[in-house]
């Protein structure tokens, strides 16, 4: 087991140009699933994944992505977006599947009933969100406090969940015998407008997907030294 999944991460590659070779749909929707298992702070899932399937949209997508080679060959792009504003639907059914299992203990209703309000509520004008983090560091000088979220915060926060999954996708794309190239240059305005998303909203990454050509491997492997990425105190 450990083995095949090393193999699956020493493959998976940045594919910068790809067959035209279609993705089957339930591989894809495979890959999804296998995504939306993938860790998330308080388990929210603030994450969505859109295929860009319509033609016309998909050229506009291309544009939006500047025309990257992969973006014009991957026979499947995918904006990877994330919806911070979804926190209360989210945790509004987590609620509803603890209580359904009839498992739910009282600090985990109240975290999900208390503290997730108060981390992703800042108030009109961001009120709250200017004292929040002064109050955290105010506790903290006298125990430990995590961060009391700013809106920024929470952006950070929505952001590394689905960055998660995106990473998760990738490599279960890769066990399927396909490719990716995970892109963010992009115009984030124009990507809005085109997936007409909220303020709240935003595209973390677009995801080219199919299978490699010959040329779409454009080096071999780079790593930094393990000295600068890993160390013991």
């Amino acid at each position: 087991m450990a083995n095949l999944f090393h193999e699956v991460v020493d493959s998976r590659r940045t594919i910068r140009d790809f067959l035209p070779d279609p993705v089957p749909i339930e591989v894809l929707e495979r890959c999804i699933d296998a995504a939306c298992k993938a860790p998330s702070s308080s388990n929210l899932q603030l994450w969505e994944f859109v295929w860009i399937e319509n033609q016309d949209k998909r050229k506009e997508a291309n544009k939006i992505c500047l025309n990257q080679g992969a973006v014009k060959t991957a026979p499947v792009l995918l904006a990877i977006v994330t919806h911070r504003s979804n926190w209360r639907r989210n945790r509004n059914e987590i609620l509803r599947i603890f209580k359904s299992r009839g498992s739910i203990r009282p600090t985990t209703h109240r975290y999900y009933s208390t503290v997730i309000p108060f981390i992703y509520t800042n108030g009109p004008f961001n009120l709250l969100g200017f004292w929040k983090p002064l109050v955290g560091r105010l506790i903290s000088f006298f125990r430990p406090t995590p961060s009391l979220h700013t809106q920024t915060d929470v952006r950070v926060m929505s952001h590394k969940s689905t960055a998660l999954a995106a990473a998760t996708l990738m490599l279960a794309l890769r066990a399927e015998g396909y490719d990716s190239c995970p892109m963010e240059g992009f115009d984030p305005w124009r990507a809005k407008k085109l997936l007409n998303l909220s303020s709240q909203s935003e595209v973390c990454m677009f995801l080219a997907v199919g299978k490699r050509s010959p040329k779409g491997l454009w080096w071999e492997r780079i790593l930094m030294p393990r000295t600068w990425t890993y160390r013991k105190i």
